[in-house]
């Protein structure tokens, strides 16, 4: 009796065993080529509606300038910029420094609708500048622009105990919209003899 329910016990097992063993025939192959095709890297999408500052290297000559600006043919804007600088050289008195006493080589650079690199200059004697600056006068430059351009200043420069440049450009859309954070440079040097500025800066936003 025990000998036939250990043999009943064997085939159930056996049966069971079989029953749930499948071929690898039974199986179809799976194409994943199709089902998870490969549709290659997805590349990143820049909203210049952020806003983000690029920086530059304030120390790098003119001669190396490639215009930084994009081209945007969808919901083109229009906008006015500003660039407001000025700088600032007295004497011990606390007097201005006449215009051609000057020893302050300070340089504000900036890029024009035209897509050209301009240098304003505090010293009449630098060659590479378009503009010059009048000691403690400020200078005031508006034009208009569209999306893509680049909103770039740069301010860099060496100058005497007690003097400074600072400098600041901004814009706005024409339809009001669209205000673009400025990029403002204020800078003292107040070390002994003529040094350079301790926070050169050089840097853009692309206008949305």
């Amino acid at each position: 009796m025990v000998k036939k329910l250990i043999h009943y016990i064997l085939i159930g097992v056996l049966l069971l065993a079989t029953g749930c063993t499948r071929s690898s025939e039974e199986y179809a192959e799976e194409d994943y080529e199709k089902l998870f095709p490969f549709k290659g890297i997805d590349k990143p999408k820049l909203s210049y509606e952020d806003q983000v500052i690029q920086l530059g290297n304030p120390d790098a000559p003119v001669t190396d300038y490639v215009y930084p600006g994009v081209d945007i043919t969808d919901n083109v804007r229009d906008y006015t910029v500003t660039l407001t600088c000025s700088y600032t050289e007295v004497d011990l008195l606390g007097q201005l420094v006449a215009d051609n006493d000057i020893s302050s080589r300070y340089t504000v650079r900036y890029i024009s609708p035209d897509k050209q690199l301009h240098v304003i200059a505090s010293n009449r004697r630098d060659e590479t500048a378009t503009t010059f600056l009048t000691n403690g006068k400020e200078l005031n430059l508006t034009f208009t622009a569209h999306s893509g351009y680049p909103m770039y200043i740069c301010v860099n420069g060496v100058g005497p105990r007690g003097s400074s440049i600072k400098a600041t450009i901004s814009a706005v859309s024409e339809d009001g919209l669209t205000i673009v954070k400025p990029l403002t440079v204020n800078q003292h040097q107040n070390e002994e003899g003529i040094d350079k500025i301790k926070s050169p800066f050089c840097g853009y936003i692309i206008l949305p």
